[in-house]
């Protein structure tokens, strides 16, 4: 009896021990948020200016005596997670380049963009970040799906989104990734007006210039994780994912050649 119930105090320490030590993980992400709350600045994600805390209340600081235009690696490392570190070193890219300005959209660009298939699938959306570059504008788009994901109710990051204006290709057109049953019944049914491969074509109004559209969309063969949609004049772009340098470069490199 009484090894039964040493056995059983033993199970005990060890079950709690397990569920009360923290992983190395852990640890690691309390430091550097114990570190970003013990600062008496913060970084404003949209500029990346730094501004006190009474500056930041007060919303008044002039700009031109603040010593961050981007901001600094030091400061990214502090961030709590990896997320926040790679959206912010994307962000920290869009604010060097000389290819994007900082920009406003009006009434009419948020009228076009939610009319957009790619954005209105979503129970909502917002947006940061709006730059604008030759011939067109990107925005950080941040899709709500409300208890879509099964790891927490509600799912929403920012994602990448170009959109460009290109001359005579007209009609209206949404692209995705196929699902593998699409790509099965596509072997014996290919009747898509738009031909890329890995995605499937939605066809709103037909163009009277298809072949100029699959032309451009030979510069996006074997790209993955894009929604693509053509409105008219209007090109638009959108990754899957959380914003990231490599997705900023692969897409920015893809649109030097269309249009």
């Amino acid at each position: 009896m009484e090894l039964l119930i040493l056995g059983g105090l033993a199970f005990l320490v060890y079950f709690f021990s397990i569920m009360f030590t923290k992983t190395d993980e852990q640890k690691e992400y309390e430091r550097k948020l114990k570190e970003s709350l013990e600062d008496e600045y913060i970084i404003d994600p949209e500029t990346g200016i730094r501004l006190t805390l009474e500056e930041a209340e007060s919303g008044n600081w002039i700009g031109d005596n603040n010593e961050y235009i981007t901001v600094p690696e030091s400061e990214i490392n502090k961030l709590s997670t990896e997320g926040e570190q790679q959206a912010e070193s994307a962000l920290n890219y869009l604010r060097e380049s000389k290819k994007y300005i900082r920009t406003e959209l009006s009434d009419n660009h948020l009228q076009i963009l939610n009319s957009t298939k790619i954005l209105g699938k979503y129970d909502a959306w917002t947006y940061s970040n709006p730059f604008s570059f030759e011939n067109g504008i990107l925005i950080l788009p941040a899709p709500e799906l409300n208890g879509m994901t099964y790891y927490e109710e509600d799912y929403k990051e920012s994602h990448l989104m170009f959109w460009k204006k290109i001359d005579n290709i007209n009609g209206h057109y949404f692209l995705r990734e196929k699902s593998s049953i699409e790509k099965i019944f596509d072997k014996f049914r290919n009747d898509d007006d738009l031909k890329l491969k890995d995605y499937e074509s939605f066809t709103f109004k037909r163009s009277y210039n298809v072949i100029k559209i699959n032309k451009i969309l030979e510069n996006f063969k074997n790209e993955k994780g894009l929604e693509i949609e053509i409105n008219d004049n209007d090109f638009f772009v959108k990754t899957m994912r959380l914003v990231n340098i490599e997705d900023i470069k692969r897409i920015e490199t893809i649109l030097k050649n269309v249009g």
